[in-house]
């Protein structure tokens, strides 16, 4: 067992709590039986962490474990996983996000996305990082079933066009075109306070928008689990 904060292998679990660290390892850390569940069957575990042993379980003090979680565990139980990437073909409905800045938004607009069979999510360098534990957390595991890629959304955008995709965003505004899109589909959300950049608007095919009664705007990941329902039952 792991009990003192000086230990080596512990600096470098408490290094992964940090976006640069998580890029630079390709590894985060994951807390709670049922989201270890979800990674273990996407094979993204590379060791169990715990504060009991259990087979070749890492074994910490609780003192440690509580250190490495931003949240009190019922069953202290975590995981290093690995986010290494295998690149695959994907032909399939893809949600962009423009600069989402909280981790709890984006982890629930990644389980609304496999629930909607959005199943890759591109983000643009400015957006919060995917794998923090909030995320994580609020994604309920659903993070280790879709693809994730950082990228040019810009760039990204005109490719799709390439491969016939109908590039549809999200606007407070009167949808651009009465249009059915057409699939397969990229939606692309915008930041929480700003919405989508101009730049990216200007690319967009269709602009849809949620009419609503009593207030001026929704969560932007209530808005997007909207629109990815109604467009996967189009």
């Amino acid at each position: 067992m792991i009990t003192s904060k000086q230990n080596e292998t512990f600096k470098r679990l408490l290094k992964l709590k940090k976006a640069k660290y998580r890029n630079q390892y390709q590894e985060a850390l994951i807390f709670g039986h049922d989201i270890v569940e979800e990674a273990l069957k996407t094979n993204k575990v590379i060791q169990l962490i715990s504060t009991f042993p259990h087979g070749k379980n890492l074994v910490l003090s609780k003192e440690l474990m509580d250190a490495l979680s931003d949240y009190e565990m019922k069953e202290p139980i975590g995981a290093i996983v690995s986010l290494k990437e295998e690149v695959l073909e994907y032909k399939g409905n893809i949600l962009m996000c423009d600069t989402i800045q909280d981790p709890r938004n984006l982890g629930a607009l990644i389980r609304s996305a496999h629930a909607f069979g959005f199943h890759k999510i591109m983000l643009n360098k400015s957006s919060v990082d995917p794998f923090h534990e909030l995320s994580i957390r609020t994604s309920k595991g659903s993070i280790f079933h879709v693809q994730i890629e950082i990228c040019s959304l810009k760039e990204s955008i005109e490719t799709l066009k390439q491969q016939q995709y109908t590039i549809v965003a999200s606007s407070h505004l009167k949808q651009k075109k009465q249009l059915k899109p057409q699939h397969p589909i990229a939606l692309i959300l915008g930041n929480e306070g700003h919405g989508i950049s101009d730049d990216l608007i200007a690319l967009t095919d269709i602009t849809l928008h949620i009419s609503t009664s009593g207030v001026d705007s929704l969560n932007v990941s209530v808005a997007g689990s909207i629109l990815m329902y109604t467009l996967s039952e189009q």
